[in-house]
């Protein structure tokens, strides 16, 4: 009797211990793909963000007259995200700027005797704060306008 229950203990035992292996190697398995799986995705996200990083951040500025009524010039320029439109503005037109202030672009100049200056709006947006304190972000359209502040 104590050799036929030592038999079935035994191959109980053996049992008990394959089906322990084959799951450590299923998990392992398991454990390997989805590895794997993170791997093939931050390579995927590598790639990604490489192709970003070749696309170029723009933003859209268009020069016009009277309230929108003639468009002078309208150019997409190149910007690092976070730009200051000031700094755009001086990189991308004859412009001439005192203290913040913008005081004339693409030679027309700002007219206190005909109260004519340049007003400029982001997205649509007027301003509230100088050309220096605007931060530009990729799509942004900046329209500057000039025209009578009265």
């Amino acid at each position: 009797m104590k050799s036929i229950l030592f038999k079935l203990f035994s191959m109980l035992l053996v049992i008990v211990v394959l089906t322990g292996c084959t799951n450590d190697e299923k998990t392992e398995s398991n454990n390997n793909s989805g590895q794997n799986n993170a791997t093939q995705n931050e390579k995927s996200n590598t790639s990604a963000n490489t192709k970003e990083d070749q696309e170029e951040a723009k933003v859209t500025i268009i020069l016009s007259k009277d309230k929108e009524a003639e468009v002078i010039d309208e150019k997409e320029v190149v910007i690092k995200d976070g730009d200051n439109l000031l700094a755009v503005m001086k990189a991308n037109f004859d412009m001439v700027e005192e203290g913040g202030f913008i005081k004339a672009i693409e030679g027309i100049e700002y007219d206190e005797a005909n109260k004519m200056s340049w007003m400029f709006s982001v997205n649509g947006e007027p301003s509230m704060v100088g050309a220096g304190d605007v931060k530009l972000n990729d799509g942004d359209t900046v329209n500057f306008d000039y025209q009578s502040w009265e």
